[in-house]
């Protein structure tokens, strides 16, 4: 049975719906009819859910569910009225499979290559807008004439075909043999911009499901990102801290927070996180750490001092001003949630690593010693003064909103201690010390304050999830002790 087929028994479930909404009684002849119209909805989810197409299931589940709603105001004899209401919210996920089964006014698609990141790309389509022709691959084995329901050809074929766009679910091979403005690099697109770096992209998950209300949003490199238990912490936060993070980003990451939070007037601390080299460092400059303001771009659209943003931008919404055409309003975000599985093992990982240095060799420690001087071989007044200005309008956005500034200075082991460079901390408490003569901030240093045993790291500077714990022990008694003086 193939997509018109399906599209017919629909339009005869619909045909039956309007019957049952001109209704003015649940009579006997009301029932029968309530019954025959499930049925066909059933014969067409049967089918449609052995097609495994994410979005098609999606949908269907949801019209499962509203019919179910119907049958429970029938079954508890609620009024009429209430029944056709629940008849019309069962009707409007019918219109919604129907809009996908349709082929009127829709952006013909073929879509190259089939993996198992396949489906997630699906899912951000929005089949309202497209009809999916095929999906191709290269060198097609016979036996496989079909996926999702929707026909394989070989890429070759694709040719005879007049088709709007060939969506990449991963990098095309001899691209140049298709009409370029015809190729939308999906894979690559996803890739790139939103996750690439996982942390991003995990974060930008959860505040797409979640915009809060939040108490507070922490910011910051990955020392504090991993460093905040947010199981224990006192108040709702959100952990938008990131590897890499430098002062300019950590300030448009609360930006953004705050100003697409659901209620950012509840908003009361900003936990933001720092290191000895904090005001040395750029990230859109370093070369280590430039790429990840890409990822950034996609959601900030700022790219600070990246030399190569020109470049980016301009592939960027090359591609996401065509994209917009096909897929879901949000499918950044949405595709975020397909990876869910992937973040939290690799969080967990991450938490459950224990450090010792006692156990490295001569040369494990001479790797150490080269890596952490490396973090500290910067020299840049031009970046110290750029970071300061920065510091000063994070600080000052701050406090027009009332938000306290908690400035936290996170613990590193003692051997990160005897590498570090002591010059640069002393010149960076010298900057803060004078940045407390013009804001009102609390400055909680962890690094001088609060010694931990390697085991609460899981290498010689970040912390596990044991550390994390028992930093945010230590950040509630100030958390407490604000909210002491806010009463």
């Amino acid at each position: 049975m193939d997509w018109e087929e399906i599209e017919q028994i629909v339009m005869s479930v619909m045909e039956d719906l309007n019957l049952l909404l001109q209704r003015k009684e649940t009579d006997r002849a009301f029932l029968m009819l309530l019954q025959d119209t499930y049925r066909k909805f059933a014969e067409t989810g049967q089918i449609l859910l052995s097609w495994n197409h994410p979005v098609l299931t999606e949908n269907l589940l949801s019209g499962q569910d509203a019919f179910e709603k119907v049958m429970d105001a029938v079954e508890r004899c609620r009024p009429v009225s209430e029944v056709l209401d629940r008849l019309y919210e069962f009707g409007q996920t019918l219109l919604t499979l129907k809009r996908c089964l349709s082929m009127e006014e829709k952006y013909f698609i073929i879509v190259y290559g089939i993996n198992p990141k396949t489906p997630d790309y699906i899912y951000c389509l929005d089949l309202t807008k497209t009809f999916v022709m095929a999906f191709a691959v290269k060198n097609k084995p016979p036996e496989l004439t079909e996926y999702m329901g929707i026909p394989v050809i070989d890429m070759d074929e694709a040719g005879n075909l007049e088709y709007n766009y060939l969506l990449c679910t991963e990098e095309p091979e001899e691209a140049d043999q298709y009409p370029y403005e015809k190729i939308l690099n999906i894979h690559s697109h996803i890739k790139t911009f939103v996750t690439g770096g996982y942390e991003i992209a995990y974060e930008r998950m959860n505040f797409y499901r979640d915009r809060g209300p939040y108490d507070g949003i922490v910011t910051g490199l990955s020392y504090i990102r991993q460093g905040i238990d947010l199981n224990s912490i006192h108040g709702r936060f959100l952990n938008f801290a990131i590897g890499g993070q430098d002062l300019f980003y950590s300030y448009q990451m609360f930006r953004y927070a705050y100003e697409h939070a659901k209620e950012p007037q509840s908003i009361q601390y900003a936990l933001i996180g720092l290191s000895p080299y904090i005001f040395q460092y750029d990230m859109s400059a370093a070369p280590y750490n430039a790429v990840v303001a890409e990822r950034y771009y996609s959601f900030l659209r700022r790219m600070n001092h990246f030399a190569g943003a020109w470049i980016y931008k301009g592939a960027y919404h090359y591609a996401k001003d065509r994209l917009d055409q096909i897929m879901k309003e949000d499918f950044e975000e949405i595709y975020t949630t397909t990876e869910e599985e992937y973040f939290l093992n690799y969080e967990s990982d991450l938490k459950s690593v224990v450090y010792d240095s006692g156990k490295l060799d001569e040369k494990g420690i001479q790797a150490e010693k080269e890596s952490i001087e490396r973090e500290y071989h910067k020299n840049y007044p031009k970046t110290e003064a750029f970071n300061i200005r920065i510091l000063r309008e994070y600080l000052e956005y701050l406090k027009q909103r009332q938000v306290k500034a908690i400035l936290v200075m996170p613990p590193m082991t003692k051997l990160y201690q005897k590498y570090m460079s002591w010059d640069m901390y002393q010149d960076t408490m010298g900057i803060l010390e004078k940045l407390q003569t013009e804001y009102a901030f609390t400055f909680v240093n962890l690094l001088t304050d609060l010694e931990l045993e390697d085991k609460y790291f899981r290498n010689s500077s970040h912390l596990n999830g044991a550390g994390a714990v028992k930093v945010t022990e230590v950040l509630n008694q100030y958390l407490l002790l604000d909210e002491t003086e806010s009463r």
